[in-house]
């Protein structure tokens, strides 16, 4: 039940005890001393906490620090994926058929060709990746090498697209490729060691 009505007795003793309360209350006489020291105290540990955390020593440490961690990690990613890489182009390579038996047909190079094309996307991508650990010349080397396997393929497709059922071009062709893989397969293998 709800009273909406206000006893005026109890609210005149009410009033009448609370200005009988003091005005004001002194603390006593130490107090503000010891809080004005607590206060300073707790100021200079903050003031010594933040200059330890803005001291350039710790922040170039902590910059080396991450530095080093980050380098750590990415080292072990790109040797992890580039094993990975390899082991899957190895796969490939060993389930592409002999270039001597090769495909008897260019419909069927065809098929053979794409297990070709993703090795080379990997291992490209995988020495791409540690090129750094090669020396400039290597690389040159690499890059030309590259560009005489490209052309000889290009040719023997340019042979191909004249002479389809020719077993001898299929099988150049087969051959360049398979030059191609092992060539940026060692020189990945020569990138890691």
């Amino acid at each position: 039940m709800k009273d909406d009505t206000i006893d005026e007795a109890k609210l005149r003793d009410l009033m009448n005890e609370v200005s009988a309360l003091p005005t004001s209350i002194e603390p006593p006489a130490d107090a503000w001393g010891k809080i004005r020291a607590e206060i300073e105290k707790t100021n200079q540990s903050e003031t010594a906490r933040i200059r330890y955390w803005q001291n350039p020593v710790f922040l170039a440490a902590a910059a080396l620090l991450l530095i080093a961690g980050s380098s750590a990690v990415t080292a072990i990613a790109i040797n992890r994926r580039g094993a990975a890489v390899a082991r899957e182009a190895e796969k490939q390579i060993a389930a592409a058929p002999d270039t001597n038996t090769g495909p008897a047909s260019l419909a069927q190079f065809t098929v053979v060709e794409s297990d070709y094309l993703r090795a080379v996307n990997d291992l490209s991508a995988t020495l791409e990746s540690e090129q750094d650990s090669l020396s400039p010349e290597t690389i040159a080397k690499l890059r030309a090498s590259i560009k005489i396997i490209d052309a000889a393929i290009l040719e023997a497709r340019n042979a191909l697209a004249a002479d389809p059922a020719n077993k001898t071009l299929i099988q150049m062709l087969a051959k360049s490729y398979e030059q191609k893989v092992d060539l940026l397969k060692r020189t990945t293998e020569m990138a890691r060691s």
